[in-house]
């Protein structure tokens, strides 16, 4: 009689426990559901943030980046007068690379008579937006009296002076130092503007 009773009473609590069990996890999704509504509900009902504010944020951040690069420079000892400037706006207006190119090639023949080169050459600034302009302008202005001081070093050059990489690089560095008093005097006040002088094109003919 005892394990009658015994088994009998088994599938009872198996219904208690399956009851109880059931509403638990109706309850739990349903709370689950209404969390994911409300959070969707807030990030969807929330403004978004005044354009003024966005710009303003956006000013902000150069601003803050442009500080962090000047000190860094400054941390290095690089020359700010070159580099940076602060326009009246508040902006900082850092240094660029622009460059200036020879409307025409320069045809010169070598100072033995054997044969002619005929190179194209282009001038790299490096400045900020205003002197930057401003330099490029005075390279304009000047380049007559540049051509001139090209053509003069080029006239006393022959073929084995300019025959190899080695030594083509080396006459860019000898027409640079030749063109810089043209435009930054002798005696300049700041460092020069003018980075670098490249071959663009370079041909030698007319050898016998």
């Amino acid at each position: 009689m005892a394990e009658n009773e015994a088994e009998q009473q088994k599938p009872k609590k198996r219904l208690s426990l399956a009851r109880l069990f059931l509403p638990l996890l109706i309850g739990v999704t349903i709370s689950v559901i209404i969390g994911l509504f409300v959070v969707g509900y807030i990030s969807l009902t929330e403004p978004p943030a005044p354009v003024e504010d966005i710009h303003s944020l956006m000013n902000k951040k150069q601003q803050e980046e442009a500080s962090t690069a000047a000190d860094n420079a400054t941390e290095n000892g690089t020359d700010n007068a070159t580099e940076m400037v602060v326009n009246e706006d508040g902006k900082f207006d850092f240094a660029q690379f622009r460059y200036f190119s020879f409307p025409l090639p320069f045809v010169v023949n070598f100072a033995d008579g054997n044969g002619m080169m005929t190179v194209e050459i282009a001038i790299a600034t490096y400045e900020t937006t205003l002197r930057s302009e401003q330099l490029i302008e005075k390279l304009t202005t000047f380049t007559p009296k540049m051509r001139s001081a090209i053509n003069l070093v080029l006239a006393e050059q022959v073929h084995a002076d300019v025959n190899t990489v080695a030594k083509r690089k080396a006459l860019e560095s000898k027409l640079l130092d030749a063109i810089k008093p043209v435009i930054d005097g002798s005696k300049p006040e700041r460092p020069s503007g003018i980075t670098d002088l490249y071959f663009i094109k370079f041909v030698i003919s007319g050898m016998r």
